[in-house]
């Protein structure tokens, strides 16, 4: 994937293994924790990087140079461990101006990523659906991106209707949109559809009177023997002596 943003001139955030190896400056390559082990003490900086469902994510943050003018590695150590370490390999077209708290904002919106598709799988079954090409898929993704902003949008309007023995969090939190969905029946008739009502439709004529229709004609199996059709006669089935 790198190398086709690459080609098409769009930056990205990548995230790397460990042992994901890049060209220094210098010429040599080394791994990404060997690069980490590089950065000095004064490059770290704490910023967070977007809000999420716990509040505000504070990380340590370093990037290093490469080889290439437009390829840098980003590292995120966590302040309570700091051998818990994150790398990402990240690129910027000619052009484009590059800081930290850039890369650190793009690098962050992988959660918000992630968290709308496990919604999508809990709740609207984006995954549920049995399709056979490509081209399915992809309408099913859609449909379920609609439903997902729809939820999103309705969130004023729905209520928090919780089971008595589930939690009960602060009101000033935005609903989920799992919690949307169960209040939306409540608020389905209040959103209107752009649909039209269905006229109004009269039972059929029916048979005339009178008029009658005999049974449906019977088709004789492989092996059975045919008989002659008496009416008011029971059929039976005899097999075929071969």
């Amino acid at each position: 994937m790198a190398p086709s943003c690459a080609k098409d001139k769009k930056g990205y955030v990548l995230a790397v293994p460990v042992n994901f190896r890049v060209r220094l400056p210098s010429g040599r390559k080394a791994t990404v924790a060997a690069v980490a082990r590089l950065v000095p003490a004064a490059a770290w900086e704490t910023r967070s990087c977007e809000p999420g469902c716990k509040g505000r994510r504070g990380y340590a943050w370093a990037w290093a140079a490469t080889a290439s003018p437009r390829h840098w590695v980003l590292i995120r150590r966590s302040l309570s461990d700091p051998s818990d370490l994150a790398f990402f390999y990240c690129h910027a077209p000619e052009g484009r101006l590059v800081s930290l708290p850039v890369l650190i904002s793009v690098a962050g919106k992988r959660w918000p990523v992630e968290e709308c598709v496990q919604q999508g799988k809990s709740t609207l079954g984006l995954t549920a659906a049995k399709v056979r090409d490509p081209g399915q898929a992809d309408r099913w993704a859609r449909l379920i991106m609609a439903a997902h902003a729809q939820l999103l949008l309705a969130r004023p309007l729905a209520d928090d209707l919780r089971r008595p023995w589930e939690k009960h969090p602060d009101p000033a939190r935005p609903l989920t949109p799992g919690r949307v969905r169960r209040g939306f029946r409540n608020i389905r008739r209040e959103l209107g559809t752009p649909a039209r009502v269905a006229k109004p439709s009269r039972p059929g004529p029916g048979r005339p009177k009178g008029s009658s229709k005999g049974p449906a004609p019977r088709h004789l199996l492989p092996g059975e023997a045919a008989m002659p059709r008496i009416p008011n006669t029971t059929l039976t089935r005899e097999k075929v002596k071969t």
